[in-house]
């Protein structure tokens, strides 16, 4: 087994483009909420073509994000099927407009 050289590791560069991924993955979703509050005045097209913007966005921030290898995506698929970390619903409403929130959720 080889031993790790952590001198050709850049973490602090890693930690860096890993916050600016997200910093910008932040503000997609903002902009998704901002249109998902704003549907009842826009036209059909207006929306689809905002949708397409922002997918087209999410995808440009994607290609440039730090790719993950196997073990974390093991670890994070096994969190997500077993330990369900991918229900965060109550968090959801949170951000949602009150009329695109849960009927059941407490405000």
């Amino acid at each position: 087994m080889a031993i790790c050289d952590f001198k050709n590791f850049d973490l602090a560069g890693k930690a860096k483009n890993h916050q600016n991924i997200a910093d910008k993955l932040w503000l997609v979703r903002e902009k998704y909420v901002s249109l998902l509050t704003d549907l009842n005045r826009l036209s059909i097209n207006d929306i689809t073509n905002e949708r397409d913007t922002l997918m087209h966005e999410t995808h440009e921030i994607y290609i440039s994000a730090s790719k993950t290898d196997s073990k974390s995506y093991k670890l994070a698929q096994r969190a997500l099927k077993s330990e369900e970390e991918q229900f965060f619903t109550e968090e959801l409403d949170k951000i949602l407009p009150d009329h695109l929130r849960r009927k059941s959720s407490a405000s």
